[in-house]
């Protein structure tokens, strides 16, 4: 996949991304641990989660897209974005046309997230 360099494709990206949410939906992985954890310590709902996703900008893009290790087929795009003052790793998984965008990581970030366009 081609890497990102410019603010007009992390655009791009994040307006497909956009898209394919509305017309194919999101599906969040809520049950990993790390997941769970950070929904539980900052009493956010899933409403909470799709407001942040609703309102990601190409300032909170910090990667991406990259090929899926283990579904060849989809790509995978990372934002993060601060909320109640914890940072957040957020992980987006797009696959085939026609199928829901998954979250597979909204979590506290680990490390410092670098945001290339910030």
């Amino acid at each position: 996949m081609k890497r990102i360099k410019l603010h007009e494709e992390a655009e791009l990206l994040l307006g497909e991304i956009r898209k394919r949410i509305n017309t194919c939906g999101l599906l969040f992985l809520n049950h990993r641990r790390s997941n769970a954890q950070t929904l539980a310590d900052l009493d956010m709902t899933v409403a909470d989660q799709r407001k942040i996703i609703d309102h990601l900008t190409v300032a909170d893009y910090c990667g991406g897209p990259e090929e899926d290790e283990k579904y060849p087929w989809k790509y995978i795009a990372l934002f993060g974005k601060e909320y109640k003052g914890v940072e957040l790793y957020i992980k987006l998984s797009v696959g085939l046309e026609g199928t829901a965008v998954v979250c597979i990581s909204f979590h506290e970030a680990a490390y410092p997230m670098i945001y290339q366009f910030k």
